[in-house]
């Protein structure tokens, strides 16, 4: 991959190719897309990236209707929920990692980044995500929520794995995407 370059696109997520269900992304997924289009962006859009890999790419988001209108209109809601789809995307194509695994409540994360198999089997955690998103917001916010985020992981910190963060600004877009102690590692 070209460092600065990159493609994004929720297929692989609403095939249920990533660990979620097909459901699940595909909620995810309408949800991201749901945001982008109150901001009215083409499709694709042009998607910020900042944090460990700086760059930008083309993020291909699905079309939103009035169904679409109506099962996400809590935009708080859509927010998180389209930041996870958001995450996932950066984080399997940037680490290297296959998927993702949905972590319980008190753990400080949203996920765990797997990898289909190594050598104590397959669908081992490799990694943690935690994902954020903010519908609107400049820098100062940006920052805000990538140190509140960061902090929010240390629960599972005794795991011995790399915590990356990924907070989604909707209305640029952007994404920071980066590790908690040092740099994007590719497995």
């Amino acid at each position: 991959m070209i460092e600065g370059s990159y493609t994004f696109s929720f297929d692989a997520l609403m095939k249920g190719e990533l660990g979620l269900t097909a459901a699940c992304g595909t909620y995810f997924a309408e949800s991201a897309s749901y945001c982008l289009r109150t901001h009215t962006h083409p499709n694709p859009v042009r998607l910020s990236l900042s944090g460990d890999r700086s760059g930008s790419g083309d993020l291909v988001w699905n079309r939103v209707d009035e169904a679409h209108r109506r099962t996400h209109a809590d935009l708080q809601e859509a927010v998180e929920f389209g930041a996870c789809a958001i995450g996932i995307i950066i984080a399997v194509q940037l680490t290297g990692l296959s998927g993702v695994e949905r972590s319980v409540k008190g753990t400080g994360i949203d996920f765990w980044l797997v990898k289909d198999s190594d050598e104590r089997g397959i669908f081992q955690r490799s990694a943690r995500l935690e994902a954020s998103g903010i519908l609107t917001g400049g820098e100062t916010a940006i920052r805000a929520r990538v140190k509140q985020k960061l902090a929010q992981t240390n629960p599972t910190d005794k795991a011995g794995l790399p915590a990356y963060v990924a907070v989604v600004e909707f209305g640029s877009p952007q994404a920071r995407f980066l590790a908690k102690s040092g740099k994007v590692r590719e497995q």
